[in-house]
């Protein structure tokens, strides 16, 4: 009995000291609050040539433009312009072809012959460096030059599209005597 009440003593002497708050330490802190001065520089350069490093990614992707198109990564043409190509002859649909990859790299297909949404590129075979260029439409044109990525109008300063209302809307009639006359 006395083996039992020890070892419940010594369980509940253990347990309340693992729930009790941690010692205070007057003058010092527990952690360390000691920050690096120079940033994060990856081990093997230099601090200068992480510097030109990270400015050269800056620029790059500025000049990407990743919202111009939309979130795809291909460069697409108005489905006007592609309809009237359809009934004129000068294209057909761009089904996905299976296994273009290996049968790219078995020399069966040229890189263009993969439809452009499947490859990633444009349209008009602009992305593939030899390939033969496709045609402009005056559809194609009008949709490009006139085709912004739309901006988010959270201030209500955007200059709202669309057509403009030549007229406008009837006053309602004023009526007395509870609607009646």
């Amino acid at each position: 009995m006395m083996k039992i009440l020890l070892a419940f003593f010594c369980l509940v002497v253990n347990g309340c000291t693992s729930f009790s708050a941690a010692p205070i330490i007057h003058g010092r802190s527990l952690h360390s609050t000691t920050a690096l001065a120079g940033g994060y520089v990856p081990d093997g350069v230099s601090p200068d040539e992480w510097r030109k490093l990270k400015e050269k990614e800056r620029q790059d992707k500025i000049n990407k433009d990743l919202g111009a198109y939309g979130p795809s990564t291909f460069k697409s043409r108005s489905l006007r312009a592609f309809q009237q190509d359809l009934e004129k002859g000068k294209t057909g649909h761009l089904m996905p072809m299976f296994n273009a990859k290996d049968k790219l790299k078995k020399g069966i297909i040229k890189q263009e012959d993969i439809p452009y949404m499947q490859r990633g590129g444009a349209w008009d075979n602009t992305d593939i460096k030899g390939a033969k260029k496709k045609e402009w439409s005056p559809a194609d044109k009008t949709y490009n030059a006139r085709w912004k990525p739309a901006k988010a109008d959270w201030t209500g300063t955007v200059e709202r599209q669309g057509p403009k209302s030549s007229k406008q809307p009837p006053k309602p009639q004023v009526k007395k005597l509870f609607g009646l006359f």
